[in-house]
């Protein structure tokens, strides 16, 4: 019987490893400058319950420049709109048993002053060949280089 149930468990683990894990989810985004004369930046959280410690996954991030924040162009695996972002630094992954998240952070030199990007995820399980349906997208909009106001925290100390 253990036998059985270690070949039915091997075979279901298998069979799982080959799906599509399903898009990646997109959470609290944030678009911001980091100084006075720029550069720009953007954080971009997804989320992923099907990507866990026992079926784990890589993400990529891709990213557009859309016209205005409704007009950005579809997502289609392989448009020359959609640039896809280097993966290998800026990433954050936190993975665990009941799914992962990754922070994304976009410090590309091409991003321009007062432009509308989108970004959007895709995940592929670790070893399967498909990747995800991509995500929902964020359209955010950077700011002309002038940082924002400073934020007055409760104890005096000023936070931008």
């Amino acid at each position: 019987m253990r036998t059985l149930l270690f070949a039915l468990l091997c075979i279901a683990t298998i069979a799982h490893a080959q799906t599509r894990p399903p898009a990646p989810r997109l959470n609290q985004p944030v678009v911001g400058v980091t100084s006075s004369t720029g550069p720009h930046q953007a954080v971009i959280n997804w989320t992923n319950a099907s990507c866990t410690t026992t079926a784990q996954c890589s993400i990529q991030v891709y990213r557009a420049q859309c016209g205005s924040a409704t007009t950005c162009p579809a997502y289609t695996a392989g448009s020359s709109n959609w640039k896809a972002l280097n993966m290998s630094a800026g990433l954050t992954p936190v993975i665990g048993m009941g799914g992962s998240t990754w922070a994304y952070t976009d410090t590309d030199t091409a991003l321009q002053d007062s432009t509308v990007y989108a970004w959007i995820a895709t995940n592929s399980y670790v070893g399967a060949s498909t990747a995800s349906s991509a995500s929902a997208n964020f359209v955010g909009t950077t700011n002309n280089g002038t940082p924002p106001a400073p934020v007055l925290s409760s104890n005096g100390n000023s936070v931008n």
